[in-house]
């Protein structure tokens, strides 16, 4: 099966418009991650964490509003000249920072507006990475690309952040914008050349016309509503224990900062390996089951931490958990490039990202309130019962279970 997997990684990468669609997604999460952390900097240097707070809602929730018009507009224009477009416009964004500081002219409220501005293009990328991939590799490689293109999130993660510190303590915000800024070239001029293959042609307009944006679409495809359910509670999950960790740390294994710092990690760490090992371990499993399977693997794992010892133990629990958890959105994603036809793929997932994405600030405002209320022990044993139930879903879903092998609707 490992073979398999591999052999699935070397046949995407084989293809050079996927490969150079991998190497430009890879530079672009670089790049956001540079972009937090120069800006964050930027911002504290002009204000404090008020202002950051709120310069980092305004990269999150404007997306929220444009990622719908973004799969609308990708499944009826030319992706690769509206990707391209797209990064173009967020590096003179991003580049627009350094300009006007060294200028002495750069103010907080035009970091609200470059942030929503950045905030409301990045969706056409977002988009295009879930819904275009069918028309760079073939439908057997799947799993394997999407894998790919996941591991870009993590390894970003992971690293990016660090890097940008080093290269902000070396050169400054302003510099490190600016190489931001030129991955964002990079990204344009790779999305210019690409072949995006137009989608087969079948009886799919009038439904693509009458989708609200792509929202009916969800209702179209109950498959797809179910796993458009399961992402959003997975990130909700997610925000709850976003806000658990650093406060585990502190209270119940008596960790500092260096701590924490190891912990969160881990869990990349977990999570990026799971990534690559899924499609090995549970991709010949039943769509229905696999989805299933890789939602409640790890919560027995995450509840665990409740009796952790120490933080080496705990941080192997969550590794293991997170490890679990990696494969999620390789097979969901996959799943969905299949069910919906290429002509109203990308106004599917749009829809589905603007429902998803409000999963994570709700559940790290939930996070927020339960940890103070009910306290570390009880917040980790319920976060693990959650997803045992939220695991259910995929598994009696009647539309998921009713799929019984992917006869491929990609184009």
């Amino acid at each position: 099966m490992l073979r398999q997997a591999l052999q699935g990684y070397r046949q995407a990468a084989r293809r050079p418009a996927f490969r150079r669609f991998w190497l430009g997604m890879m530079l672009s999460r670089a790049g956001d991650a540079f972009t937090v952390v120069a800006l964050s900097w930027v911002v504290l240097g002009l204000a404090g964490p008020v202002q950051l707070g709120l310069v980092l809602m305004c990269f999150g929730l404007p997306r929220m509003a444009s990622a719908p018009l973004a799969g609308h507009l990708l499944d009826r224009s030319r992706p690769g000249l509206l990707l391209a477009a797209d990064n173009a416009a967020r590096g003179l964004l991003i580049a627009a920072v350094p300009v006007l500081l060294w200028q002495h002219r750069l103010t907080v409220a035009d970091l609200y507006g470059i942030a929503a501005a950045c905030a409301l293009l990045s969706p056409m990328t977002e988009v295009a990475e879930a819904a275009l991939v069918p028309r760079l590799v073939a439908d057997d490689d799947l799993d394997a690309a999407n894998a790919l293109l996941s591991a870009n999130w993590e390894v970003a993660d992971i690293a990016g952040p660090a890097v940008a510190g080093l290269i902000v303590a070396t050169v400054g915000a302003p510099l490190a914008l600016l190489l931001d800024a030129s991955s964002f070239a990079v990204m344009a001029a790779i999305c210019l050349n690409l072949p995006f293959r137009p989608p087969a042609r079948r009886d799919v307009p009038a439904v693509g016309r009458r989708s609200g944006l792509g929202f009916g679409l969800l209702f179209r495809f109950p498959a797809v509503l179910v796993l458009t359910a399961c992402g959003f509670g997975m990130l909700f999950l997610d925000g709850v224990a976003a806000v658990l960790y650093p406060v585990y740390c502190r209270t119940f294994l008596q960790a500092g900062p260096a701590g924490y710092g190891a912990l969160v990690a881990a869990a990349g760490a977990g999570s990026l390996l799971g990534v690559v090992a899924g499609p090995a371990l549970a991709g010949r499993l039943p769509p229905w089951l696999r989805i299933s399977v890789v939602i409640v693997a790890g919560a027995p794992l995450f509840g665990l931490l409740r009796f952790a010892p120490d933080l080496a133990v705990a941080a192997v629990l969550l590794g293991l958990a997170t490890f679990a958890w990696g494969p999620y959105y390789v097979f969901a994603r996959t799943l969905m490039q299949r069910l919906v036809p290429g002509g109203v793929r990308s106004q599917a997932a749009g829809a589905q990202m603007t429902i998803t994405s409000l999963g994570f600030p709700l559940g790290s405002a939930v996070g927020g309130a339960v940890t103070g209320g009910i306290g570390v022990p009880a917040v980790i044993l319920a976060i693990a019962c959650s997803y045992l139930v939220l695991g259910l879903v995929p598994l009696l879903a009647p539309p998921l279970r009713a799929i019984v092998e992917f006869t491929g609707t990609t184009g």
